[in-house]
């Protein structure tokens, strides 16, 4: 796209490590890659090289402020694991630890289950609950066709855990209506994504993606519309350098469709609105958590980390 299209931006839905290969193009044509993904995997490094941005829906972030705040809001800090081998390879189940250890909280239980439908076994996790007394937080990293097995399996333990849901999982039964319709524990989570979409800047996305597109909105979507935004404003600095705009960028929000969006320069990341999120008796409660506050806690959580910040691995999933 820089050599044969001349492109001045180039919007790379791509994960780390693999896109972290072509930021040094970046610099090396002075032209503006912005990279869009879940936000669930370790950059290669946490310095931004020039000419490089991040887009992201924040989901390590998210596990880290679900983990933090349940502990401190209910009073319980033994906690237990739960996920499989394909979502529990994602830095997720990091923030969750982060989270536990700087509220003080202890894991008692990890139950890694297989990822296949057919080999999705939970009995040594409903053996623990049965066999345990006291109350404890389930930390939950679970996507697609396991899911509802899993939350089947601990329906009836309702009173003795609070599901602490990954951003993706939030969002899944949020919008799939069988889910809602199950006798499930007290749930609570954190996202990026407001689950209610009662902001005001969701309604244009939805109303074009159903219009034009002919398909549901995804929380992918706010990615790319929120990348047009950065864009947009970028195209209005076109003759700055490269430090005059991320100056820019810095000492101005911007309103994406998921909220608003403040830019830190260290990381190159945009560090939006995050909503925290609570199921109780199939009501639906969201309370948004000011964005200076999740700005702060993006800082804590890029400091705890080492450098290189990988927790032991670079995944290499194919979906990357």
């Amino acid at each position: 796209m820089f050599l044969e299209k001349n492109a001045d931006v180039l919007v790379v839905f791509a994960d780390h490590p693999k896109v972290d290969k072509i930021f040094p193009l970046a610099a090396q044509f002075g032209r503006t890659i912005i990279v869009l993904n879940s936000g669930a995997k370790y950059p290669v490094d946490w310095q931004a090289p020039d000419f490089v941005l991040f887009l992201t829906l924040g989901e390590m972030l998210s596990a880290k402020l679900a983990a933090k705040k349940s502990i401190n809001l209910t009073g319980i800090i033994e906690g237990i694991n739960t996920t499989n081998f394909y979502d529990g390879g994602y830095g997720i189940g990091d923030g969750f630890y982060l989270g536990q250890e700087s509220a003080g909280g202890k894991v008692v239980f990890n139950f890694i289950g297989k990822h296949l439908e057919a080999d999705f076994d939970p009995q040594p996790l409903v053996d623990y609950l049965s066999e345990n007394q006291g109350k404890f937080l389930i930390f939950s990293i679970y996507t697609g066709k396991i899911l509802p097995l899993f939350l089947k399996a601990i329906k009836g333990f309702g009173s003795k855990v609070t599901l602490v849901c990954s951003q993706a999982m939030i969002q899944e039964i949020v919008a799939k209506e069988h889910l809602q319709g199950m006798s499930l524990p007290e749930i609570f989570a954190f996202s990026s994504l407001n689950p209610e979409w009662k902001n005001q800047g969701f309604q244009p996305i939805n109303e074009y993606i159903k219009n034009e597109v002919k398909r549901d909105v995804s929380p992918f979507s706010y990615l790319g519309w929120d990348a047009g935004e950065v864009i947009m404003r970028l195209s209005s600095k076109i003759n700055y350098t490269w430090p005059e705009k991320v100056k820019q960028l810095e000492d101005k929000t911007i309103k994406g469709s998921r909220g608003n969006l403040k830019f830190h320069s260290k990381t190159g990341h945009f560090i939006g609105d995050q909503y925290q999120v609570r199921l109780r008796d199939r009501k639906l409660e969201v309370s948004k958590i000011e964005l200076n506050e999740v700005f702060e806690e993006w800082e804590k959580f890029i400091e705890t980390r080492s450098q290189p910040p990988q927790v032991g691995w670079f995944n290499t999933y194919l979906c990357s």
